[in-house]
Protein backbone atom coordinates (compact mmCIF):
# COMPACT_ATOMS: atom_id res chain seq x y z
CA UNK A 1 0.00 0.00 0.00
CA UNK A 2 1.08 3.43 -0.38
CA UNK A 3 1.12 4.94 3.11
CA UNK A 4 2.59 1.39 4.19
CA UNK A 5 5.73 2.37 6.97
CA UNK A 6 8.91 1.37 5.54
CA UNK A 7 11.12 -0.57 8.69
CA UNK A 8 14.34 1.57 8.72
CA UNK A 9 17.50 0.19 11.20
CA UNK A 10 17.90 2.54 14.71
CA UNK A 11 20.98 3.54 13.75
CA UNK A 12 19.13 5.22 10.39
CA UNK A 13 16.64 6.58 12.73
CA UNK A 14 19.75 7.86 15.19
CA UNK A 15 21.10 10.05 12.34
CA UNK A 16 18.49 11.17 11.36
CA UNK A 17 17.38 12.78 14.64
CA UNK A 18 20.49 14.14 15.32
CA UNK A 19 20.63 15.67 11.77
CA UNK A 20 17.27 17.36 11.80
CA UNK A 21 18.16 18.48 15.69
CA UNK A 22 21.86 19.93 14.92
CA UNK A 23 20.28 21.87 11.28
CA UNK A 24 17.34 23.31 14.00
CA UNK A 25 20.03 24.28 16.25
CA UNK A 26 22.03 26.49 13.21
CA UNK A 27 18.94 28.04 11.89
CA UNK A 28 18.09 29.26 15.10
CA UNK A 29 21.79 30.44 16.23
CA UNK A 30 22.26 33.80 15.24
CA UNK A 31 24.83 34.38 12.57
CA UNK A 32 27.08 36.64 13.62
CA UNK A 33 30.56 37.62 11.72
CA UNK A 34 33.87 35.92 12.45
CA UNK A 35 35.39 37.11 15.70
CA UNK A 36 39.24 38.12 15.01
CA UNK A 37 42.13 37.56 17.00
CA UNK A 38 42.51 40.99 18.13
CA UNK A 39 38.81 41.15 19.11
CA UNK A 40 39.08 38.18 20.90
CA UNK A 41 41.79 39.07 23.02
CA UNK A 42 40.78 42.68 23.61
CA UNK A 43 37.07 40.81 24.43
CA UNK A 44 38.88 38.60 26.68
CA UNK A 45 40.92 41.56 28.45
CA UNK A 46 37.65 43.53 29.10
CA UNK A 47 36.48 40.33 31.24
CA UNK A 48 39.52 39.47 32.65
CA UNK A 49 39.97 43.36 33.90
CA UNK A 50 36.36 43.78 34.82
CA UNK A 51 36.40 46.78 32.58
CA UNK A 52 32.36 45.75 32.04
CA UNK A 53 31.57 47.47 35.31
CA UNK A 54 31.78 50.63 37.04
CA UNK A 55 34.98 52.34 38.28
CA UNK A 56 33.88 51.99 41.66
CA UNK A 57 32.09 48.72 41.84
CA UNK A 58 35.48 47.42 39.71
CA UNK A 59 37.51 48.69 42.52
CA UNK A 60 35.22 47.22 45.12
CA UNK A 61 35.97 44.03 43.58
CA UNK A 62 39.48 44.16 43.72
CA UNK A 63 39.44 44.96 46.97
CA UNK A 64 37.70 42.09 48.38
CA UNK A 65 39.81 40.25 45.74
CA UNK A 66 43.03 41.22 47.52
CA UNK A 67 41.19 40.49 50.88
CA UNK A 68 41.27 37.15 49.93
CA UNK A 69 44.43 37.15 48.38
CA UNK A 70 45.92 37.98 51.82
CA UNK A 71 43.61 35.61 54.03
CA UNK A 72 44.47 33.01 51.68
CA UNK A 73 48.44 33.54 51.13
CA UNK A 74 48.25 33.67 55.16
CA UNK A 75 46.71 30.34 55.46
CA UNK A 76 49.22 29.23 53.09
CA UNK A 77 51.97 29.81 55.20
CA UNK A 78 50.35 29.49 58.95
CA UNK A 79 49.43 25.71 57.77
CA UNK A 80 52.31 23.99 57.26
CA UNK A 81 53.62 26.28 60.93
CA UNK A 82 50.69 24.23 62.66
CA UNK A 83 51.48 20.91 61.41
CA UNK A 84 54.98 21.04 62.03
CA UNK A 85 54.58 22.45 65.68
CA UNK A 86 51.69 19.94 66.32
CA UNK A 87 53.27 16.90 65.44
CA UNK A 88 56.82 17.54 66.97
CA UNK A 89 55.25 18.66 70.32
CA UNK A 90 52.39 16.81 70.88
CA UNK A 91 53.23 14.21 68.23
CA UNK A 92 52.19 12.31 64.83
CA UNK A 93 49.64 9.54 66.33
CA UNK A 94 47.55 12.45 68.58
CA UNK A 95 46.71 14.72 64.98
CA UNK A 96 43.36 12.39 64.34
CA UNK A 97 42.12 12.82 67.22
CA UNK A 98 42.81 16.40 66.75
CA UNK A 99 41.16 17.08 64.14
CA UNK A 100 38.45 14.71 65.23
CA UNK A 101 37.18 17.62 67.97
CA UNK A 102 37.32 20.00 65.66
CA UNK A 103 33.83 19.61 65.56
CA UNK A 104 33.00 20.11 68.99
CA UNK A 105 35.21 23.35 69.06
CA UNK A 106 33.74 25.32 66.59
CA UNK A 107 30.38 24.87 68.16
CA UNK A 108 31.16 27.67 70.34
CA UNK A 109 32.35 29.52 67.74
CA UNK A 110 30.00 29.07 65.11
CA UNK A 111 27.25 30.49 67.73
CA UNK A 112 29.30 33.48 68.78
CA UNK A 113 29.51 33.92 65.43
CA UNK A 114 25.93 33.68 64.24
CA UNK A 115 25.17 36.48 67.37
CA UNK A 116 27.95 38.34 65.98
CA UNK A 117 26.23 38.59 62.51
CA UNK A 118 22.65 39.92 63.83
CA UNK A 119 24.16 42.29 65.80
CA UNK A 120 26.61 44.08 64.18
CA UNK A 121 24.56 44.96 60.51
CA UNK A 122 27.59 46.94 58.72
CA UNK A 123 29.97 44.19 57.12
CA UNK A 124 32.91 46.13 56.89
CA UNK A 125 32.13 46.46 61.01
CA UNK A 126 31.46 42.27 61.10
CA UNK A 127 35.24 41.93 59.17
CA UNK A 128 37.39 44.07 61.29
CA UNK A 129 35.47 42.61 64.50
CA UNK A 130 37.06 38.66 63.72
CA UNK A 131 40.21 40.33 62.62
CA UNK A 132 40.69 42.11 65.45
CA UNK A 133 39.99 39.06 67.45
CA UNK A 134 42.06 36.65 65.24
CA UNK A 135 45.00 39.30 64.96
CA UNK A 136 45.25 39.53 68.98
CA UNK A 137 45.43 35.33 69.13
CA UNK A 138 47.80 35.11 66.76
CA UNK A 139 50.10 37.58 68.46
CA UNK A 140 49.70 35.82 71.84
CA UNK A 141 50.80 32.73 70.57
CA UNK A 142 53.54 34.46 68.87
CA UNK A 143 54.89 36.17 72.12
CA UNK A 144 54.65 32.94 74.19
CA UNK A 145 56.57 31.07 71.55
CA UNK A 146 59.22 33.79 71.21
CA UNK A 147 59.45 33.49 75.24
CA UNK A 148 59.75 29.92 74.95
CA UNK A 149 63.34 30.15 72.87
CA UNK A 150 60.93 27.91 70.19
CA UNK A 151 60.32 24.98 72.49
CA UNK A 152 56.66 25.57 73.23
CA UNK A 153 54.45 24.01 75.23
CA UNK A 154 51.69 21.52 74.47
CA UNK A 155 48.89 23.66 75.33
CA UNK A 156 50.48 26.33 73.06
CA UNK A 157 50.52 23.59 69.77
CA UNK A 158 47.15 22.80 70.47
CA UNK A 159 45.67 26.53 70.75
CA UNK A 160 47.71 27.41 67.54
CA UNK A 161 46.16 24.03 65.95
CA UNK A 162 42.48 25.21 66.60
CA UNK A 163 42.97 28.66 65.79
CA UNK A 164 44.08 27.84 62.67
CA UNK A 165 41.86 25.51 61.40
CA UNK A 166 38.64 28.08 63.16
CA UNK A 167 40.07 30.61 61.21
CA UNK A 168 40.34 29.02 57.65
CA UNK A 169 36.40 28.11 58.13
CA UNK A 170 35.52 31.55 59.47
CA UNK A 171 37.58 34.53 58.21
CA UNK A 172 37.21 33.76 53.97
CA UNK A 173 33.52 32.17 54.36
CA UNK A 174 32.84 35.27 55.86
CA UNK A 175 34.57 37.80 52.85
CA UNK A 176 32.63 35.81 50.74
CA UNK A 177 29.44 35.90 52.29
CA UNK A 178 30.26 40.19 51.94
CA UNK A 179 30.55 40.10 48.62
CA UNK A 180 27.82 37.93 47.94
CA UNK A 181 25.97 40.83 49.81
CA UNK A 182 26.91 43.30 47.58
CA UNK A 183 26.48 41.45 43.99
CA UNK A 184 23.73 40.86 42.12
CA UNK A 185 23.62 37.79 39.96
CA UNK A 186 25.12 39.48 37.10
CA UNK A 187 28.08 40.85 38.53
CA UNK A 188 28.92 37.60 40.12
CA UNK A 189 29.19 35.52 37.23
CA UNK A 190 31.46 39.04 35.81
CA UNK A 191 33.47 38.92 39.02
CA UNK A 192 33.78 36.01 40.63
CA UNK A 193 36.10 34.09 38.14
CA UNK A 194 38.52 36.71 38.11
CA UNK A 195 38.22 36.55 41.50
CA UNK A 196 38.82 32.98 42.19
CA UNK A 197 42.01 33.56 40.01
CA UNK A 198 43.52 36.47 41.68
CA UNK A 199 42.70 34.13 45.05
CA UNK A 200 45.13 31.42 43.89
CA UNK A 201 47.80 34.16 43.43
CA UNK A 202 48.00 35.09 46.83
CA UNK A 203 48.08 30.65 47.54
CA UNK A 204 51.19 30.90 45.57
CA UNK A 205 52.93 33.53 47.61
CA UNK A 206 51.71 31.83 50.60
CA UNK A 207 53.36 28.77 49.48
CA UNK A 208 56.25 30.66 48.67
CA UNK A 209 56.60 32.53 52.11
CA UNK A 210 56.38 29.17 53.34
CA UNK A 211 59.37 27.29 51.11
CA UNK A 212 61.76 30.41 52.35
CA UNK A 213 60.77 30.05 56.11
CA UNK A 214 64.78 30.07 56.65
CA UNK A 215 65.16 33.68 55.59
CA UNK A 216 62.37 34.95 57.00
CA UNK A 217 63.14 34.36 60.39
CA UNK A 218 61.74 30.55 60.79
CA UNK A 219 58.16 30.08 62.80
CA UNK A 220 58.12 33.07 64.43
CA UNK A 221 58.65 35.18 61.59
CA UNK A 222 55.54 33.53 59.93
CA UNK A 223 53.65 33.66 63.04
CA UNK A 224 54.23 37.30 62.84
CA UNK A 225 52.92 37.80 59.67
CA UNK A 226 49.77 35.85 60.03
CA UNK A 227 49.10 38.66 62.82
CA UNK A 228 49.91 41.62 61.15
CA UNK A 229 48.03 39.71 58.05
CA UNK A 230 44.55 40.23 59.66
CA UNK A 231 45.34 44.48 59.19
CA UNK A 232 45.24 43.85 55.47
CA UNK A 233 42.82 41.73 55.40
CA UNK A 234 40.06 43.92 57.87
CA UNK A 235 41.49 47.67 55.87
CA UNK A 236 41.17 45.93 52.17
CA UNK A 237 37.42 44.81 53.52
CA UNK A 238 36.33 47.94 54.76
CA UNK A 239 37.26 49.72 51.91
CA UNK A 240 35.46 47.16 49.33
CA UNK A 241 32.45 47.68 51.46
CA UNK A 242 32.90 51.49 51.52
CA UNK A 243 33.28 51.72 47.50
CA UNK A 244 30.41 48.83 47.21
CA UNK A 245 28.03 51.20 48.89
CA UNK A 246 29.25 54.19 46.95
CA UNK A 247 28.31 52.59 43.46
CA UNK A 248 25.05 51.70 44.70
CA UNK A 249 23.51 54.54 42.90
CA UNK A 250 25.48 53.34 39.35
CA UNK A 251 23.63 49.91 39.64
CA UNK A 252 20.29 51.37 40.49
CA UNK A 253 19.04 50.64 37.25
CA UNK A 254 20.89 47.37 36.52
CA UNK A 255 18.27 44.33 35.91
CA UNK A 256 18.17 42.12 38.16
CA UNK A 257 17.59 38.01 37.29
CA UNK A 258 14.85 36.29 38.35
CA UNK A 259 16.67 34.73 41.68
CA UNK A 260 17.37 37.90 42.52
CA UNK A 261 14.58 39.89 42.14
CA UNK A 262 12.38 37.28 44.10
CA UNK A 263 14.94 37.65 47.24
CA UNK A 264 14.49 41.19 46.75
CA UNK A 265 11.28 40.64 47.22
CA UNK A 266 11.67 38.61 50.05
CA UNK A 267 13.79 40.90 51.80
CA UNK A 268 11.48 44.14 51.04
CA UNK A 269 8.61 41.51 52.74
CA UNK A 270 11.27 41.11 55.81
CA UNK A 271 11.95 44.47 55.74
CA UNK A 272 7.65 45.36 55.71
CA UNK A 273 7.32 42.82 58.53
CA UNK A 274 10.33 44.16 60.81
CA UNK A 275 9.05 47.85 60.62
CA UNK A 276 4.85 46.70 61.74
CA UNK A 277 6.79 44.84 64.48
CA UNK A 278 9.00 48.15 65.57
CA UNK A 279 5.55 50.64 64.98
CA UNK A 280 3.69 47.61 66.93
CA UNK A 281 6.49 47.73 70.06
CA UNK A 282 6.56 51.41 70.01
CA UNK A 283 2.80 51.73 70.61
CA UNK A 284 2.98 48.94 73.28
CA UNK A 285 6.28 51.05 74.74
CA UNK A 286 3.62 53.92 75.17
CA UNK A 287 1.43 51.68 77.80
CA UNK A 288 3.63 49.34 79.44
CA UNK A 289 6.14 50.53 81.46
CA UNK A 290 9.94 50.77 80.92
CA UNK A 291 10.94 48.01 82.90
CA UNK A 292 8.75 45.74 80.57
CA UNK A 293 9.33 45.95 77.72
CA UNK A 294 12.84 46.05 77.80
CA UNK A 295 12.48 42.48 79.30
CA UNK A 296 10.49 41.65 76.36
CA UNK A 297 13.20 43.05 74.33
CA UNK A 298 15.83 41.00 75.42
CA UNK A 299 13.78 37.88 75.75
CA UNK A 300 12.54 38.52 71.48
CA UNK A 301 16.42 39.03 70.75
CA UNK A 302 17.43 35.82 72.11
CA UNK A 303 14.78 33.76 70.05
CA UNK A 304 15.27 36.21 67.19
CA UNK A 305 18.87 34.77 67.75
CA UNK A 306 17.73 31.26 68.27
CA UNK A 307 15.35 31.17 65.16
CA UNK A 308 18.14 32.91 62.86
CA UNK A 309 20.79 30.20 64.01
CA UNK A 310 18.66 27.22 63.29
CA UNK A 311 16.48 28.15 59.96
CA UNK A 312 20.09 27.92 57.59
CA UNK A 313 19.85 24.17 59.39
CA UNK A 314 16.67 23.52 58.86
CA UNK A 315 16.49 24.56 54.99
CA UNK A 316 19.56 22.85 54.37
CA UNK A 317 18.15 19.42 55.50
CA UNK A 318 14.50 19.62 54.32
CA UNK A 319 15.79 20.83 51.08
CA UNK A 320 17.18 17.80 49.17
CA UNK A 321 18.96 20.35 46.41
CA UNK A 322 20.54 22.02 49.36
CA UNK A 323 21.13 18.90 50.96
CA UNK A 324 23.44 17.15 47.81
CA UNK A 325 24.64 20.70 47.10
CA UNK A 326 26.43 20.15 50.48
CA UNK A 327 27.38 16.78 50.11
CA UNK A 328 29.21 17.34 46.90
CA UNK A 329 30.68 20.60 47.51
CA UNK A 330 32.42 18.32 50.95
CA UNK A 331 32.39 15.17 50.28
CA UNK A 332 36.25 15.60 48.64
CA UNK A 333 37.06 16.35 51.90
CA UNK A 334 36.44 12.91 53.86
CA UNK A 335 39.12 11.27 50.94
CA UNK A 336 41.21 14.00 50.93
CA UNK A 337 41.85 13.81 54.70
CA UNK A 338 43.41 10.46 54.30
CA UNK A 339 45.78 11.72 51.41
CA UNK A 340 46.57 14.98 53.53
CA UNK A 341 47.76 12.68 56.84
CA UNK A 342 49.85 10.11 54.75
CA UNK A 343 51.79 13.21 52.85
CA UNK A 344 52.25 14.49 56.08
CA UNK A 345 53.41 11.23 57.99
CA UNK A 346 55.64 10.88 54.83
CA UNK A 347 56.76 14.70 55.15
CA UNK A 348 57.72 14.19 58.39
CA UNK A 349 59.92 10.84 58.28
CA UNK A 350 61.10 11.90 55.39
CA UNK A 351 62.68 15.33 56.60
CA UNK A 352 64.36 15.81 60.17
CA UNK A 353 64.15 19.35 61.09
CA UNK A 354 60.91 21.57 61.51
CA UNK A 355 62.14 24.10 58.88
CA UNK A 356 62.60 21.71 55.95
CA UNK A 357 59.28 20.14 56.96
CA UNK A 358 57.61 23.52 56.53
CA UNK A 359 59.81 24.19 53.13
CA UNK A 360 58.31 20.61 52.07
CA UNK A 361 54.54 21.70 52.79
CA UNK A 362 55.14 25.25 51.37
CA UNK A 363 56.49 23.24 48.11
CA UNK A 364 52.71 20.97 48.05
CA UNK A 365 50.86 23.87 48.31
CA UNK A 366 53.00 25.98 45.65
CA UNK A 367 52.55 23.11 43.05
CA UNK A 368 48.49 22.92 44.31
CA UNK A 369 48.03 27.05 43.66
CA UNK A 370 50.00 27.29 40.83
CA UNK A 371 47.99 24.21 39.11
CA UNK A 372 44.39 25.58 40.08
CA UNK A 373 45.39 29.45 38.47
CA UNK A 374 45.73 27.56 35.19
CA UNK A 375 43.14 25.40 35.88
CA UNK A 376 40.75 28.81 36.47
CA UNK A 377 42.33 30.52 34.26
CA UNK A 378 42.27 28.64 31.17
CA UNK A 379 40.32 25.88 31.83
CA UNK A 380 37.36 26.15 34.35
CA UNK A 381 35.22 28.29 31.79
CA UNK A 382 35.59 26.14 28.89
CA UNK A 383 35.09 23.04 30.89
CA UNK A 384 31.56 24.37 32.79
CA UNK A 385 30.23 25.73 28.98
CA UNK A 386 30.99 22.36 27.04
CA UNK A 387 29.26 19.50 29.10
CA UNK A 388 27.82 21.92 31.56
CA UNK A 389 27.60 22.45 35.81
CA UNK A 390 26.09 18.77 36.44
CA UNK A 391 28.51 16.66 34.42
CA UNK A 392 31.68 19.14 35.62
CA UNK A 393 30.94 17.78 39.53
CA UNK A 394 31.15 14.62 37.97
CA UNK A 395 35.15 14.73 37.32
CA UNK A 396 35.97 15.18 40.57
CA UNK A 397 35.13 11.68 42.59
CA UNK A 398 36.57 10.16 39.28
CA UNK A 399 39.89 11.69 39.88
CA UNK A 400 39.19 11.10 43.81
CA UNK A 401 39.32 7.41 42.78
CA UNK A 402 42.03 6.95 40.66
CA UNK A 403 43.75 9.15 42.86
CA UNK A 404 43.27 6.87 45.88
CA UNK A 405 43.90 3.70 44.24
CA UNK A 406 47.41 4.60 43.04
CA UNK A 407 48.05 5.68 46.67
CA UNK A 408 47.11 2.12 47.59
CA UNK A 409 49.15 0.74 44.98
CA UNK A 410 52.37 2.16 45.06
CA UNK A 411 52.73 3.91 48.97
CA UNK A 412 55.17 6.33 48.99
CA UNK A 413 56.09 10.16 49.38
CA UNK A 414 56.36 11.10 45.84
CA UNK A 415 52.72 9.06 45.22
CA UNK A 416 51.13 10.44 48.04
CA UNK A 417 52.49 14.63 47.10
CA UNK A 418 51.30 13.48 43.55
CA UNK A 419 48.10 12.37 44.30
CA UNK A 420 47.20 15.07 46.86
CA UNK A 421 48.01 17.86 44.11
CA UNK A 422 45.67 16.48 41.83
CA UNK A 423 42.59 16.15 43.24
CA UNK A 424 43.34 19.88 45.50
CA UNK A 425 43.67 21.36 41.60
CA UNK A 426 40.77 19.52 40.70
CA UNK A 427 38.49 20.74 43.85
CA UNK A 428 39.70 24.13 44.11
CA UNK A 429 39.67 24.88 40.52
CA UNK A 430 36.69 22.82 38.95
CA UNK A 431 33.75 21.62 41.77
CA UNK A 432 34.46 25.40 43.95
CA UNK A 433 33.22 27.73 40.96
CA UNK A 434 30.80 24.51 39.68
CA UNK A 435 29.82 25.05 43.54
CA UNK A 436 29.19 29.23 44.10
CA UNK A 437 26.96 28.15 40.58
CA UNK A 438 24.57 26.08 42.28
CA UNK A 439 23.32 28.37 44.65
CA UNK A 440 22.76 30.75 41.84
CA UNK A 441 19.03 28.98 41.43
CA UNK A 442 18.19 29.30 45.11
CA UNK A 443 16.15 31.60 47.50
CA UNK A 444 18.20 34.39 49.17
CA UNK A 445 17.13 32.49 52.67
CA UNK A 446 19.15 29.52 51.83
CA UNK A 447 21.95 31.44 49.69
CA UNK A 448 22.91 33.33 53.03
CA UNK A 449 21.76 31.10 56.39
CA UNK A 450 22.20 27.26 54.68
CA UNK A 451 25.14 28.20 52.87
CA UNK A 452 26.61 29.67 56.16
CA UNK A 453 25.66 26.24 57.63
CA UNK A 454 27.22 24.51 54.97
CA UNK A 455 30.38 25.98 54.83
CA UNK A 456 31.13 25.95 58.39
CA UNK A 457 30.33 22.37 58.74
CA UNK A 458 31.28 21.23 55.61
CA UNK A 459 34.69 21.22 56.30
CA UNK A 460 34.79 20.07 59.52
CA UNK A 461 31.90 17.29 59.07
CA UNK A 462 33.43 15.56 56.14
CA UNK A 463 37.24 16.19 58.01
CA UNK A 464 36.04 14.16 60.69
CA UNK A 465 34.97 11.08 58.58
CA UNK A 466 38.62 11.42 57.10
CA UNK A 467 39.94 11.61 60.77
CA UNK A 468 38.16 8.41 61.69
CA UNK A 469 40.36 6.45 59.10
CA UNK A 470 43.35 8.30 60.10
CA UNK A 471 42.18 7.93 63.67
CA UNK A 472 41.25 3.67 63.17
CA UNK A 473 42.44 1.98 60.47
CA UNK A 474 45.65 3.99 59.49
CA UNK A 475 47.00 5.88 62.56
CA UNK A 476 50.97 6.48 63.14
CA UNK A 477 51.94 4.25 65.79
CA UNK A 478 55.54 2.88 67.72
CA UNK A 479 54.21 -0.64 67.01
CA UNK A 480 53.10 -0.70 63.56
CA UNK A 481 55.63 1.94 61.63
CA UNK A 482 56.77 1.35 59.18
CA UNK A 483 53.60 -0.49 58.09
CA UNK A 484 50.49 1.55 59.38
CA UNK A 485 48.94 2.22 56.23
CA UNK A 486 46.13 -0.67 55.37
CA UNK A 487 45.62 -0.33 51.29
CA UNK A 488 43.33 -2.93 51.48
CA UNK A 489 40.81 -1.49 54.06
CA UNK A 490 41.34 2.14 52.56
CA UNK A 491 40.66 1.76 49.14
CA UNK A 492 37.77 -0.78 49.98
CA UNK A 493 35.70 2.12 52.64
CA UNK A 494 37.09 5.11 50.05
CA UNK A 495 36.04 3.36 47.02
CA UNK A 496 31.93 2.57 48.40
CA UNK A 497 32.50 6.57 49.57
CA UNK A 498 32.94 7.68 45.99
CA UNK A 499 30.52 5.65 44.87
CA UNK A 500 27.80 7.62 47.00
CA UNK A 501 29.49 10.88 45.81
CA UNK A 502 29.26 9.97 42.48
CA UNK A 503 25.58 8.68 42.64
CA UNK A 504 24.50 12.17 44.53
CA UNK A 505 26.51 14.44 42.11
CA UNK A 506 24.58 12.80 38.96
CA UNK A 507 21.27 12.95 40.67
CA UNK A 508 21.96 16.88 41.48
CA UNK A 509 23.04 17.56 37.83
CA UNK A 510 19.90 16.25 37.00
CA UNK A 511 17.87 18.77 39.14
CA UNK A 512 20.06 21.53 38.05
CA UNK A 513 19.23 21.38 34.24
CA UNK A 514 16.13 20.87 34.76
CA UNK A 515 16.06 24.39 37.12
CA UNK A 516 17.54 25.57 34.00
CA UNK A 517 15.54 23.90 31.70
CA UNK A 518 12.32 25.82 33.79
CA UNK A 519 14.18 28.91 34.57
CA UNK A 520 13.59 28.16 38.27
CA UNK A 521 14.45 28.75 41.97
CA UNK A 522 14.89 26.06 45.18
CA UNK A 523 12.74 28.00 48.02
Amino acid sequence: PRFAQVRKPLPYIVFSIHRKVTRRALAERPRSAPMSMSEALQNWCRQAFLLDLTPTRRWSYLCFAGSLLVALASHQFIGPVKVSIFMDVVGTETEPLAKSLVMLVLVPCLVSYSILVSLVKSPGALVAIVCTFYGALYALITVVHMLSGGHPGAWLAWVLYYATETKGVIVMPMIWSVIADISTPDLAKKAYPVMFFVVQLGGILGSLVAIQVSDLGGELGLLLMQAASFVLIAGLAVVGCRLADDSASDDAGTALAPAAAIAAAEGAAAAAAASAAAAASAEVRGVRGGWAVAVEKVSAGFGGLWSDGFEGLWLLLSRPYVFMAFWVSYANLMPRTVLDYQNSVLGVTMYDTREDQIAFFGKVNMMINCGTAVLTLLGTGPIVQSIGVGYSLLILPIGMLLCIGALCLHYSLGMSSAALVLVCIIAYGLNSPCKEMLYVRTSREIKYKAKSWSEMYGNQLMKLFGAQMNLWVNREAAFCTPHCFHSGATAGVTGAWVVLWFGIAWRLGVQHRQLEKDDAIVK
